[in-house]
């Protein structure tokens, strides 16, 4: 039940008061009704004072907890009074050590009993901190436990996640010399830290006997999420090349939230502005700035887009509420976890994004688009693990013709050339074959089909056939031609054996004639070895088979 609307007030408590003043006959603190499901002050002028009553009108005693839904509070105390004065007290909160009718909870918790057809008078102390959100529960001792277990769950569950995001950015950093990467982590890390302690779990979990504040720590941990993020997000968007007067910015917002991490040296107003500007204000100009580059076609800042705006959004969210601006929400509670957790998530999908594409680009030749050997490497390993039929060839392919483009035409005319064949036997091998681009003008095609040899040798020839179809170029129509040396592959003959044998075959097509297809003889080595098996004296070491030409 949220008691907070049936409770009365009295704020700006000089911290002298004592409870002995408060029950005085000549006490002049004011309660006013709370008449909102949570009620708001500031403990900066003094404390905060509550006053409830609880009756149990039923015929069992009732025993149950009061909770202060704030984890910020550095000390809360409370005082059960019964109908004689008697006083049973207790103290909970981030700066102090559990006492009394605390009960260790991330909230401050406290164990109430009302006998069965009375009334209990409860008095709430609350100083320390500064704005403050105060929704007060009393739940039945099952009730609470249930409620208690949940919440702890979500945020279990929201860490949870954040800690798999986490260790896939250090599986990432630990890989890559990109400094972004590692920044990331610290982002994680820092950003799980901050949560675990902005939500009380670190104090009830850790120390909850001792007098250790986490107050400071929770702003240290705030500011150090927000430098860590800017700092990744500068370089990973390159702003520094990209965009100089917003690199600036961000390095002032990064140089403000290490003052902030010792803004309570400082003067009030100013250790105020400091804070504002790190979790509100600052956040929002990067979130701006990221959203311009967006704008320009800079590579990933939608994606940074996407996942620095929940935070944003739950911050500014949270500054609304303390304004009074939003009604309260029991999800407000889990809105900065909720934020994070999509934040590491997007920010984890760009990272992946880009990591995939810098493989792909490692893996890619960049005039053609096809595959280079370094793909081809792994793609014969997958090949090989996965027991391809005995029918699988490879083609060598080498361009008949080329040198003569180059040299008449200039380079911007060979490297047509050599794109528009290569989305040619893209196409002709489309569901069939995959083409790779493994030197100047020579090609290297693995056949994985269950297709019968004499087709894959009309595939060679197929490939002869669209290579040797004119290429427009300036008014110009170009011709070259092309080569197919083909090794099939069988159960006693591994991959890469297969290509020095399809290169051996292609070696004689050009010697012998170009413009043809020669199947690999098996009294023939490979290029590059020995020969297993010397030919009859006066009869040739390589039988070519022509199919095309």
């Amino acid at each position: 039940m949220n008691i907070s609307r049936h409770a009365t007030v009295a704020r700006d408590v000089p911290a002298a008061i004592t409870m002995a003043d408060i029950l005085s006959p000549t006490s002049e603190i004011a309660f006013v009704k709370n008449h909102a499901d949570a009620f708001q002050a500031s403990s900066r002028k003094g404390d905060v004072w509550m006053r409830m009553q609880l009756r149990n009108s039923g015929v069992t005693d009732m025993h149950g907890d009061l909770v202060v839904r704030f984890p910020y509070l550095q000390r809360v105390d409370a005082y059960l009074l019964d109908t004689e004065g008697y006083t049973r007290t207790g103290t909970a909160g981030s700066g102090v050590a559990l006492s009394g009718i605390a009960l260790p909870a991330p909230f401050p918790t406290f164990e109430i009993d009302v006998p069965a057809g009375q009334t209990r008078t409860v008095y709430i102390r609350a100083s320390g901190g500064p704005m403050v959100v105060m929704p007060v529960w009393f739940h039945t001792s099952a009730d609470y436990q249930s409620w208690f277990q949940g919440s702890v769950g979500i945020f279990a569950l929201l860490m949870g996640i954040a800690c798999t995001f986490t260790f896939y950015a250090w599986s990432i950093a630990r890989k890559s010399d990109t400094p972004a990467y590692r920044l990331y982590f610290w982002f994680c890390v820092t950003a799980i830290t901050y949560v675990i302690f902005s939500t009380g779990m670190g104090k009830s979990l850790f120390w909850p006997q001792s007098n250790v504040s986490t107050i400071t720590l929770v702003y240290i941990l705030q500011g150090a999420v927000t430098a860590f993020g800017a700092v990744f997000i500068s370089n990973f968007l390159d702003i520094r090349r990209r965009w100089p007067s917003f690199y600036i910015v961000i390095n002032g917002l990064i140089a403000l939230c290490v003052l902030s991490s010792i803004g309570g040296f400082f003067p009030s107003l100013l250790s105020r502005a400091v804070y504002m500007i790190c979790s509100g204000i600052g956040p929002i100009v990067v979130l701006v700035g990221v959203w311009v580059m967006h704008r320009r076609g800079a590579p990933g800042a939608g994606a940074v887009l996407i996942g620095w705006a929940p935070l944003i959004m739950a911050t500014v969210w949270l500054y609304l509420r303390l304004f009074e601006i939003t009604p309260y929400f029991e999800i407000n509670h889990y809105i900065v976890p909720l934020g994070l957790c999509f934040t590491v998530f997007q920010f984890s999908w760009a990272i992946s994004n880009r990591v995939k594409d810098a493989e792909a680009s490692a893996a890619t030749d960049p005039l053609t688009g096809l595959s280079n050997r370094r793909d081809l490497d792994t793609t014969l390993a997958a090949l090989t693990r996965s027991n391809t039929p005995a029918c699988t060839a490879v083609l060598a392919i080498d361009l008949d013709g080329f040198k003569a483009i180059n040299d008449t035409h200039g380079h911007d005319a060979g490297d047509l050339v050599l794109q528009v064949i290569a989305s040619r036997l893209k196409n002709v091998g489309a569901g069939r074959a995959k083409p790779f681009r493994t030197g100047g003008d020579e090609f290297l095609i693995v056949y994985s089909n269950r297709d019968a040899r004499a087709d894959i040798q009309q595939f060679g020839a197929q490939c002869i056939t669209v290579i040797n179809r004119p290429i427009a170029y300036r008014g110009t129509l170009l011709s070259v031609g092309a080569s197919v040396g083909v090794a099939f592959i069988d159960d006693h003959v591994d991959f890469r054996e297969s290509i020095s044998r399809a290169d051996a075959a292609l070696y004689a097509a050009k010697r012998e004639g170009k413009g043809v297809v020669r199947l690999f003889d098996q009294r023939q080595s490979p290029v590059g070895q020995p020969s297993a098996v010397q030919p009859p004296l006066g009869q040739p070491g390589f039988r070519p088979v022509v199919v095309n030409g």
